[in-house]
């Protein structure tokens, strides 16, 4: 019997050593997962930190690649000027760009209102001011609306053009005519300045021409320079156009699109052809001896208008070629050459 009960206390104390020996396993095995768990955990945290960081960056880069395309998409509206300093019987010419569908735009000019026109491409305008020859040196003001909200505002410098200073010729063919110094500038005074002025004195809101202008002969040699001022006496009277020279009979070529306003023969300026090419743009072709279009017709650039011909007060066969532009007498040469440069 007491046998029997040690054998018993025997297994008991072999059962308690092995429980508390589970014990102690179990309990370093949980230290071991908890030091395992909390050096870990961190490693995790600062992953997630870099990840997030760099998340941002890519959604910055992100950002500015739209910002960059929104900018392509719809560009800003913007303005161009030929020159902001000109000389007298020069061209201004204004360009605006990426004009937004549907608005205006419109500008002032030392307080006088001017418009543009289309040209390519689509979303572009062009506007074309004249410097006239006799226009005050100073500073004038520049300004540009859209849809009546302010632009752009410039100054334009005009500057004072040191024109060449000639004697007025008075051949004996044109005595015979009854031609003298004075009565040619008393008839450019009262009759045909007048006549002329009256038809300048019209406004077209239309633009015929969408395109360069050219020049009304193939070969251009200048034999009377634009703005020289010619005197005899007391006599002066500046030449506000160009003369071109010509053989008697030449074909002369409208310098653009646009509608025939004037087609009659004048007693200074000989038989004249006046075109209306639309928002006070005009070209005047003189001293022609032959008419090849009418009054009101709509005629075509490089069309022939007239033949080339020695009609009132000339010296020999030539083409005056004039160009004003909202009344403002321009170099017709300088005009046709600035604006062709500037739709390039």
């Amino acid at each position: 019997m007491g046998l029997f009960i040690r054998k018993d206390l025997v297994k008991i104390l072999i059962f308690l050593f092995f429980l508390i020996l589970a014990g102690i396993i179990f309990f370093i095995l949980q230290l071991s997962f908890k030091w395992s768990f909390e050096n870990i955990q961190p490693e995790k945290e600062l992953y997630t930190e870099t990840t997030l960081e760099e998340n941002v960056v890519l959604e910055e880069e992100f950002n500015e690649e739209s910002i960059d395309v929104a900018e392509l998409k719809e560009p800003f509206f913007t303005v161009l000027l030929s020159g902001t300093e000109l000389e007298q019987g020069d061209t201004l010419i204004i360009a605006v760009e990426n004009v937004p569908e549907g608005e205006k735009v419109v500008g002032k000019f030392n307080s006088k209102s001017f418009d543009f026109f289309p040209v390519e491409p689509e979303g572009k305008l062009m506007a074309l001011l004249g410097i006239d020859a006799k226009k005050a040196p100073g500073e004038y003001s520049l300004s540009v609306f859209l849809s009546g909200e302010l632009e752009v505002k410039e100054t334009i410098k005009v500057k004072k053009k040191d024109f060449y200073v000639t004697k007025i010729v008075i051949t004996p063919e044109l005595e015979e005519k009854g031609f003298t110094s004075s009565n040619i500038s008393e008839n450019i005074a009262t009759k045909d300045g007048v006549i002329i002025y009256e038809v300048l004195g019209k406004y077209s809101f239309t633009a015929y021409f969408n395109q360069s202008f050219i020049y009304p002969f193939d070969e251009i040699i200048n034999v009377g320079a634009f703005g020289n001022i010619r005197k005899d006496g007391g006599v002066t009277i500046q030449h506000l156009g160009v003369d071109l020279d010509a053989v008697e009979g030449a074909p002369v070529h409208a310098i653009n699109n646009g509608r025939v306003v004037f087609a009659k023969e004048l007693t200074v300026f000989g038989n004249t052809i006046i075109i209306d090419h639309g928002l006070g743009i005009y070209s005047l072709y003189l001293h022609l001896s032959e008419f090849k279009v009418s009054e009101e017709e709509i005629i075509e650039r490089g069309q022939s208008i007239g033949l080339a011909g020695n009609t009132g007060w000339s010296l020999g066969p030539h083409l005056h070629l004039s160009i004003k532009v909202n009344g403002a007498s321009v170099d017709p040469l300088r005009f046709i050459e600035a604006v062709d440069e500037f739709l390039k």
